[in-house]
């Protein structure tokens, strides 16, 4: 141990409140205050001279010789000849040691750096000729297009029609009835199904429905559907 730790450590425990002489000294409180001012003092004091003592004593010798770092090598060798995968996992953690040991000492922000930049340039490399071809294709002319031409709108329910013998695409072609609610144009032979839904060739989709669904949210009977404005009236 260094003499400025030694210094530091004997500071540290004269400022503890549990040190021994401030426990000795609770039974008076007159003595309690003299000698907790002494400690804090003496441990003031104690904490400058230990800066002053680290600049003069020299630097404490590296543990990490080349004498150690063969027998840490040696230690690795044996734990992976040993053919115990936990053995052989301690060795691979010994290697990755002694590598950063190895290393310098700003050699992981080096190489981090060095990774950030090489990403960096990467993108701008992908990144320009991305935005390039967006400029010259005109892709937000097309956006917009698209979006004015209504070619990806979704119709709402009882929005589209229901049913109909004309085909939705050709107006007035005559559509043949090939099965429940599903009709076919004569034209292009394309099949419209008009209660599970379908698409129109300019992408509008038309969801399902039924005529029925135009009456369930009426809450009168039936039957008055028929009456005449003058039975409504008398009734």
């Amino acid at each position: 141990m260094r003499i400025s730790e030694m210094l530091n450590a004997i500071a540290s425990w004269l400022e503890s409140p549990n040190n021994e002489a401030i426990l000795l000294a609770e039974y008076d409180d007159e003595c309690l205050k003299v000698v907790a001012e002494s400690c804090v003092q003496a441990a003031a004091l104690l904490k400058i001279t230990a800066e002053t003592v680290e600049d003069i004593e020299p630097p404490e010798e590296s543990k990490l010789t080349p004498e150690s770092l063969d027998g840490l090598v040696q230690i690795a060798t044996a734990f992976d000849a040993s053919g115990d995968p936990e053995l052989k996992k301690q060795a691979s953690v010994i290697d990755e040691l002694l590598l950063t040991i190895a290393s310098p000492p700003n050699a992981l922000s080096s190489i981090k750096e060095a990774e950030d930049k090489k990403i960096d340039e990467l993108q701008r490399k992908y990144k320009k000729p991305s935005e390039e071809l967006e400029r010259l294709n005109k892709v937000s002319d097309s956006l917009k297009a698209i979006e004015k031409s209504q070619m990806t709108k979704d119709m709402r329910p009882l929005e589209g029609s229901l049913s109909t013998r004309t085909c939705p695409d050709h107006h007035g072609c005559q559509m043949a009835r090939i099965g429940e609610d599903e009709f076919q144009c004569n034209i292009d032979k394309k099949i419209y199904d008009f209660k599970n839904g379908f698409t129109l060739n300019d992408g509008t989709k038309i969801p399902g429905g039924d005529v029925s669904l135009q009456t369930t949210t009426l809450d009168i009977p039936y039957f008055t559907l028929f009456d005449t404005r003058d039975d409504r009236m008398n009734s």
